[in-house]
């Protein structure tokens, strides 16, 4: 259970404020000069033709790596002319143009398996190799460069003006082949500070996660000690809290849990004929701090306290002579003796909580360590998914995360995000162009079939949606996404629209040729409940074609538009009832979350808010005296729910 709970903390910590992150140029700014004032054409000098092999060089390694290991490396090997792209990798200023032009054809073949990550970090090296090569060596770079700068005014100045994601399409690519070829370097960084925003925020409220955290401890224990060599026996009873609190911090995230608990001891020393009897109050306190940034998880060692006030509540005197005697004599030496009996009870009261609660933490963390690096960071770098910027921070209040995934020829977000509803204790707001960039990244060019999706579910305990099964007088199918934007998200004041691009499908033994298939819905946020309402029918056409033009659809593109229509139509349904969200494990009894908030606008984003549970849901109120007490603080359930939390 610790280690649900580290995951639980880590997740939600991938959650940040915006502090931190600094603005720069506005889009608005270059309406009414586009560039200013645009560099001359610089010839690439022999260092940037070192560094591009150097990047190639670099880039291969995952891939040699991913190659090692399958069987059909070699093969693989032989089809990329592997001996030729380690001769680039190595050519420092001597880059051949039309060596590196045959390795990125055939890295850019329509191979199944090219899609992989490590293929296309590859093929990328090589474009960006390609492009200082040329602008080193040909005679026509320059009259590129001036057409692509251009080509880029045009485009920033429409920007300007429309502030819409698809004003600015284009604008990314040529930012990419400017920094590759060395060139307008002020100029990119300036545009790039305008589109290079965040696209990603999401946050937390403390109360959600405390409410999988935050636990009573109710215990009775035996005594058994021996203080100044007399022992003790009796009976302690701790009562207390195990708390979650954010702590506030602009650089990490910072989590504190402390333990707050009054421990009441009724105990007996016997020495000699003196039986006293005394009743003691210790006040325990222990104390860690957690924290997450976007390379680690760690936590400080424990601080604890504790602070002991005792009195006597009785002497017996087991003797038949000088009874009073012998009391007033043992009240005496008692009360000399409290302070430093007082003493050695709160050394061993604090070093007993301290290695009690490192103990029930240490474990956990360390699992969260290595959960956040192997299977959140590892994989996502594996993927080419790990976000350029990842920040995370917090207040007394809030967790937030602000991230921003956009590769070198892609855009993030150009403007600020929407504010998030009063009431959401936990919101997400996303920008088209996160959703658009990690799909290009993940799928382009890349066959998904029938069986594959239903493998995938399965693994995870799924089942194929109705709408994706095959009919009976239907075969199974596939689809091969475009390599261009395969699934795209324009977003809308109110309304967004999903585009799928295929470059090929089949059904059973059947090919059918590229088509785009897409949906619009509007938010219909007026009713009790948040839905959304499809704006007209699924649309599926093949790239370029228009409607109602004089263009026809041939009989293979009816056909397919048929097979496709009967399947999205279903799997595209005319309202959607967005549902409270259900929350994992040791969170469900904050849920079902209500969803408060589903805004989209024109400039891309979209912001989605989830409000506290409706009371009358449970007839229960929130309160940490309502919880589940456990049976003695010596349970690890309060920490593993904990780091459950942070990981799901």
């Amino acid at each position: 259970m610790p280690r649900h709970v580290a995951v639980l903390f880590v997740v939600l910590f991938s959650c940040v404020s915006t502090l931190g992150i600094c603005k720069g140029s506005d889009i608005s700014d270059f309406r009414k000069q586009p560039l200013g004032e645009v560099p001359p054409f610089q010839k690439p000098d022999d260092d940037a033709l070192v560094e591009a092999s150097s990047h190639l060089r670099k880039a291969l390694e995952p891939l040699d790596e991913l190659l090692s290991e399958s069987q059909s490396g070699a093969d693989w090997r032989a089809y990329l002319d592997w001996s030729s792209l380690e001769a680039q990798a190595t050519a420092g200023h001597n880059l051949d143009v039309s060596v590196l032009l045959k390795l990125y054809r055939r890295f850019n073949a329509s191979e199944n398996g090219l899609e992989m990550y490590q293929f296309v970090t590859v093929r990328r090296a090589l474009a960006a190799a390609i492009e200082v090569a040329v602008a080193a060596t040909n005679d026509q770079a320059a009259e590129t460069y001036t057409k692509r700068i251009q080509k880029l005014g045009d485009l920033v100045r429409k920007a300007a003006k429309d502030k819409t994601p698809k004003s600015l399409d284009g604008v990314g690519p040529l930012l990419a082949r400017l920094v590759e070829s060395r060139q307008a370097s002020g100029l990119v960084a300036r545009i790039r500070s305008a589109v290079d925003r965040p696209n990603l925020y999401m946050s937390v409220n403390e109360s959600l996660l405390s409410s999988a955290v935050n636990r009573v401890v109710d215990r009775t224990s035996p005594v058994n000690e021996v203080v100044l060599g007399t022992p003790v026996r009796g009976t302690g009873h701790t009562s207390g809290l195990v708390l979650l609190d954010f702590l506030p911090s602009s650089q990490r995230a910072v989590t504190q849990l402390s333990f707050q608990a009054t421990n009441l001891a009724n105990t007996r020393s016997t020495k000699g004929p003196v039986t006293v009897c005394s009743e003691g109050v210790t006040e325990l306190s222990a104390q860690k701090r957690i924290y997450i940034d976007d390379e680690r998880v760690w936590a400080d060692p424990t601080v604890a306290s504790a602070s002991t006030k005792t009195r006597m509540t009785g002497i017996g005197i087991k003797s038949r002579f000088g009874k009073n005697f012998i009391r007033r004599v043992a009240s005496k030496k008692v009360s000399q003796m409290k302070p430093k009996i007082e003493a050695i009870s709160e050394r061993r009261a604090q070093e007993r909580v301290r290695q009690e609660f490192e103990a029930e933490t240490a474990e956990a963390i360390g699992q969260a360590s290595q959960d956040y690096e192997h299977k959140f960071r590892r994989p996502l770098k594996a993927r080419g998914w790990y976000p350029e910027l990842l920040r995370m921070s917090t207040t007394n209040e809030k967790l937030t995360v602000v991230g921003r995934k956009a590769l070198r020829d892609q855009i993030a977000a150009f403007t600020d995000p929407p504010k998030v509803d009063d009431d959401a204790i936990l919101s997400v707001r996303v920008h088209e162009t996160l959703v658009n960039n990690a799909s290009e990244i993940t799928l382009a060019g890349r066959t998904i079939t029938q069986e594959f999706v239903e493998e995938q579910l399965k693994e995870r305990d799924g089942e194929l949606p109705e709408s994706l099964t095959s009919d009976p007088d239907q075969p199974p199918w596939s689809i091969t996404f475009a390599k261009k934007r395969p699934v795209e998200i324009n977003s809308n004041d109110g309304s967004f629209r999903l585009t799928i691009r295929g470059s090929r499908y089949t059904s059973g033994d059947r090919s059918f040729p590229a088509m785009d298939i897409w949906v619009a819905y509007k938010i219909d946020a007026a009713g009790k409940n948040i839905r959304l309402v499809r704006d007209g029918d699924v649309q599926i056409y093949p790239p370029g074609f228009v409607p109602g033009g004089d263009k026809k659809l041939s009989v293979s593109e009816t056909s397919l538009r048929r097979i496709l229509q009967k399947r999205f139509g279903k799997v595209f349904k005319e309202v959607v009832d967005i549902e409270s969200l259900e929350l994992p494990d040791q969170l469900a009894a904050a849920g079902p979350l209500p969803m408060e908030q589903l805004e989209a606008r024109k400039d891309g984003w979209m912001a989605i808010g989830w409000r506290k549970k409706d009371e009358d849901a449970t007839g229960s109120k929130d309160s940490v005296a309502g919880l589940e007490v456990p049976n003695q603080l010596g349970s690890h359930l309060w920490m593993h729910d904990f780091l459950l939390v942070g990981q799901q």
